[in-house]
């Protein structure tokens, strides 16, 4: 009888003995491929991040070749692969940038700047995206951020310094543009365009003369050119500054500076202004310098049907519609004037 239990027992541990080798094994086999499958994993994953690499570095290649369309398509297949590679997202928003494509670029660079928030590069980036687009303000923000991180640009500081004196123009901070244009006068690259913004940055500040120093200024180092009355219009007008504006414009003619570009737009700063038969006077002088201009004969119809004058307004679109046929305006005059059908 012990002889018995003792087979039983021997028997009972030694399949015991076998089901725990098998368990130990069957635990072992799973670690091993758990850890195979997890190190093909980490393999796969460190090639996309490599071949990630090397697009991201071509695309970066291929820009400065302008392969354009070549370079996106290897910026966006090295994100697809790694969609935190900074330095890819960096190359796609640049290539938005150079294309014009204002929107996209802006994007681009936001989503950047969270995987690479120690590069002022995208700052400046993301800045000229917005001062292109024409948000001045953000702008503004955005070069104050990349300043306070870079106080002394190497890279191209004649055109952020530029930039960030004409945003602060533009969006009406006048005080520090005049510093800015201080720090950008500095560089002779953008001397002619900067002028302007001084010129502009007077104006708005009611320094007439000074406005008028930086104007002589502007056409001593550039006889040849002529400044563009638009943006000083509309910043003016924005600004609540037109009787400043009407008062240069005003000094420049006496002093013989004039042009059809100009005579309109002073013309327009006096209708603004309630000041409708020295509008009219000054729209008939420019439309000496530029006789086939189709907004003068406009603005004219539009002051004349405001006073009352429906038979000289009538004349004035007329001529309008004979200058520009297909006008944006012409269903509108025609409503008023059935006869210009």
């Amino acid at each position: 009888m012990p002889i018995d239990c003792f087979s039983v027992t021997f028997k009972e541990w030694t399949v015991g003995a076998r089901a725990n080798m098998q368990t130990r094994f069957m635990r072992r086999t799973l670690l091993i491929i758990v850890g195979l499958t997890i190190l093909q994993a980490l393999l796969l994953v460190a090639y996309a991040h490599y071949e990630a690499e090397v697009l991201a570095s071509e695309s970066d290649r291929l820009t400065d070749r302008q392969l354009y369309s070549r370079a996106r398509e290897n910026a966006e297949r090295a994100l697809a692969l790694n969609p935190n590679h900074g330095y890819a997202r960096y190359y796609l928003g640049y290539l938005e940038l150079l294309q014009e494509r204002y929107p996209e670029a802006i994007n681009v660079f936001q989503s950047a700047i969270p995987l690479m928030p120690h590069l002022p590069a995208l700052l400046k980036m993301l800045a000229q995206g917005y001062f292109f687009s024409g948000d001045y303000a953000r702008a503004t923000q955005t070069l104050d951020r990349y300043l306070r991180m870079d106080p002394a640009p190497r890279a191209g500081p004649d055109l952020i310094f530029r930039m960030w004196a004409q945003a602060l123009c533009y969006s009406q901070e006048f005080g520090r543009a005049s510093i800015a244009l201080a720090k950008a006068e500095a560089y002779q690259k953008f001397r002619t365009e900067l002028l302007q913004t001084r010129v502009l940055n007077s104006i708005l500040l009611d320094q007439i003369p000074m406005a008028d120093y930086y104007y002589r200024m502007f056409k001593f180092f550039a006889p040849t050119h002529r400044m563009d009355p638009g943006p000083l219009f509309a910043n003016a007008l924005a600004a609540g500054k037109l009787q400043s504006l009407t008062r240069f414009l005003e000094l420049n003619r006496m002093r013989g500076e004039l042009d059809g570009s100009t005579e309109k737009i002073l013309a327009l700063a006096y209708a603004k202004q309630a000041r409708l038969d020295l509008a009219i006077a000054t729209l008939k002088r420019a439309m000496g310098f530029v006789p086939n201009d189709p907004e003068i004969p406009l603005f004219l119809g539009d002051i004349y049907y405001q006073q009352g004058d429906h038979k000289s307004a009538e004349g004035y679109y007329r001529l309008h519609l004979q200058l520009a046929p297909e006008s944006r305006f012409k269903k509108e005059i025609q409503q008023k004037f059935p006869a210009l059908r």
